[in-house]
């Protein structure tokens, strides 16, 4: 039984880290919509294809200052573009950088965040 535990432990790694190299998220754009630096409109776009995401985290940075994880707020099909404005607890002045984690919601809807994390410099 634990050889079968480890062995299926082992193929769900094997298949989030597929689905992980499959989805393509890219930034097109950031904009200030506050004075105090915790509110942006922030548009992304799904290149890729592959297998429904469950959604995106995104942290946002001017190289010192970073933000705390924020959810995008909607999980992009392949091919679509969506702008959302997202809040941030502590604002960042000037980012120039946006750092973008996909996750996956597995059969027993436990969140499986992706190893990988994709960064945009502006």
């Amino acid at each position: 039984m634990v050889v079968k535990n480890v062995i299926e432990g082992g193929v769900e790694q094997v298949d989030l880290s597929t689905q992980c190299r499959d989805v393509e998220i890219r930034a097109v754009s950031i904009a200030n919509t506050t004075t105090d630096g915790k509110g942006y409109d922030i548009t992304l776009r799904r290149t890729g294809t592959g297998d429904d995401i469950g959604g995106i985290k995104i942290v946002i940075s001017n190289g010192t200052a970073f933000s705390e994880p924020k959810e995008f707020g909607v999980a992009l099909e392949p091919l679509e573009t969506q702008t959302r404005t997202v809040t941030f607890t502590n604002g960042v002045t000037d980012p120039n950088k946006m750092e973008l984690t996909v996750y996956f919601i597995n059969d027993l809807g436990e969140v499986q965040i992706c190893p990988i994390t994709i960064d945009e410099e502006f």
